[in-house]
């Protein structure tokens, strides 16, 4: 039985999964009806694995990880890919902040104000360096004037563009893939009307955010009225070409904005700003770990993956000190609770 407190926290829980869903929809008639305004619902994909091939020869190999993050416009449908393998990218915070600046970049000029709405994956999606992406972004793309990044409830986030990935999953079946760039012509095969645009990067396309994130937001912990801002709990976060100093966000959808000063101010009560170009986040491919490059040689060896696709193999950096496992995600509020004020 419920006590009342956890009684009052679902009641709130469901509360905010009305308002999100709402939100949403509401979000998506406007956009509808207008070409200033772009609403879009993104995440990734689970890892897509190479060799993808379901004999018993590759079941218990170590595997070259290909990432999808999938991105869908409510308006008009229309949805694009970003795709890279493990040995280009990690599935940071970093990388998702470079889709979806890109992925931004590539509106059309009439579009003004942008909203993206995700999960609340910490890690990828609800952090600093996704706020220091959008913020650049709002500042240097002379047509967009306002980025409003919302938040589904956990538990309930199913969006538009988890469809593009049951679509990629039906398009996969049956199907052998030997090396990453084959999941490409996967990924266009999945729909046939309108297919998905894909974009494929490399270790050179990504920006290193956090950094940015250091330079230029040097207050996250506090807003105006000096209460901790809690990044875990925010349901939208909003940033404008006309403050350049301010991040908007709230904790229910319902709620007027709080304000966080990001630039901070000096003990002699000057802003402090630092550089804000953007810097690469890697200067050459990242080497995978020895067992798993071990893994793909023997099934090269053994024929399982075809001759044609050995010196794609053969060329992958790798390294006895790298972890075999995925991107550790990037959960800095945690640590913000030991820093000092």
């Amino acid at each position: 039985m419920l006590t009342s407190e956890r009684e009052t926290e679902y009641s709130e829980h469901m509360e905010r999964k009305v308002e999100s869903r709402t939100e949403k929809a509401k979000d998506k008639k406007e956009a509808q009806e207008s070409d200033n305004l772009y609403v879009a619902t993104f995440d990734m994909e689970v890892v897509l694995p190479t060799p993808f091939d379901l004999t018993s020869q590759t079941y218990y190999k170590r595997k070259l990880s290909t990432y999808n993050l999938s991105v869908f416009s409510l308006a008009d449908k229309k949805a694009a890919c970003y795709v890279w393998n493990g040995s280009e990218g990690q599935r940071g915070s970093n990388e998702v902040g470079t889709c979806l600046y890109k992925h931004i970049l590539s509106l059309p000029q009439s579009v003004q104000h942008v909203i993206l709405y995700s999960d609340t994956c910490t890690g990828q999606n609800r952090n600093q360096f996704i706020t220091a992406a959008l913020h650049h972004a709002v500042q240097n793309i002379p047509n967009i004037q306002t980025i409003d990044q919302k938040f589904l409830e956990s538990g309930h986030s199913q969006m538009e563009c988890d469809s593009m990935h049951v679509c990629i999953e039906r398009s996969r079946r049956g199907v052998r893939i030997h090396q990453p760039d084959q999941w490409i012509t996967v990924i266009q095969c999945a729909r046939d009307s309108d297919p998905y645009t894909v974009v494929t990067l490399e270790h050179d396309a990504f920006y290193d955010f956090k950094e940015l994130a250091r330079n230029t937001m040097r207050n996250t912990k506090h807003d105006i009225n000096n209460r901790r801002v809690n990044w875990l709990k925010l349901k939208w976060i909003r940033v404008t070409k006309a403050d350049t100093d301010t991040v908007y966000f709230n904790y229910r959808m319902k709620d007027q904005f709080s304000q966080i000063k990001i630039k901070g101010t000096s003990r002699r009560g000057r802003p402090q700003v630092g550089t804000t170009s953007l810097s690469l986040l890697y200067t050459s491919q990242l080497p995978i770990p020895n067992a798993k490059k071990a893994d793909l040689t023997d099934l090269c060896r053994s024929g399982v993956i075809p001759s044609r696709h050995h010196e794609f193999y053969s060329k992958l950096p790798s390294s006895s000190t790298v972890r075999d496992c995925l991107a550790e995600v990037d959960v800095t509020e945690e640590n913000d609770e030991t820093d000092d004020d």
